[in-house]
């Protein structure tokens, strides 16, 4: 028979977990929602207020930077689509890629930045199983593409995200016989590891095991 302290128990743990299901999903969004804010308005304001602040006194108020920081993407978004203002950036990069040591950091974040801006191609081309990280224990990862080594053999090159956060991992060149593709969308295997498995779905198809090399 149940007691009442176990009932009152039940009733407070249901709630609670009622509760965190939609509590924890806002705070998530208003977390990143910060971060993203903080990235966009913090960096250019600093810098404005080294001018600013000596001039006048005071500082500019948040939410400076970020408004700024918007009407310069949007104006680098106009010079880029007529020939002079293209011909100005082209220049700007120009300079930049002949600074030894900003060179390979601003290539290689051009290089990501316009692949995964490509809609027609998606940075992720499927969501596959590797065997990581020993031999038995199986990890989600994202088939990224495939590259040729000189002698000719065709590896499948695999990106394997961490938990929660799947903008870290690992990237890994990998035979075609140890990449096991599955019918898992990108945005559901996204979801099972930000959620750490809890998102995870019902059946798992390994039925496409086979890896395309042309892929």
């Amino acid at each position: 028979m149940e007691t009442p302290f176990r009932r009152i128990w039940h009733h407070v743990y249901s709630r609670m977990l009622t509760g965190i299901v939609f509590v924890v999903p806002a705070i998530l969004t208003i977390w990143v929602l910060q971060l993203l804010y903080g990235l966009l308005d913090g960096p250019l304001r600093s810098l404005l207020n080294l001018f600013w602040r000596p001039a006048f006194g005071w500082e500019l108020p948040p939410g400076v930077g970020l408004v700024l920081t918007l009407l310069l993407l949007y104006g680098s978004g106009v010079l880029a689509a007529n020939v002079f203002g293209r011909r100005f950036l082209e220049f700007g990069e120009s300079l930049l890629q002949r600074m030894p040591l900003v060179n390979s950091i601003y290539n290689s974040a051009r290089q990501v930045v316009r692949t995964l801006s490509r809609s027609e191609q998606p940075a992720f081309q499927r969501v596959v199983l590797v065997e990581f990280p020993s031999p038995g224990l199986w990890t989600v990862a994202f088939q990224v593409g495939t590259i040729q080594t000189s002698d000719g053999r065709q590896w499948v090159r695999v990106y394997v995200p961490t938990t929660p956060n799947p903008t870290s991992g690992f990237l890994q060149f990998l035979p075609k016989e140890n990449v096991h593709a599955t019918s898992v969308s990108v945005e559901d295997a996204l979801k099972m590891v930000v959620s750490g498995g809890i998102l995870a779905p019902e059946q798992l198809d390994m039925g496409l095991s086979k890896i395309d090399q042309s892929s």
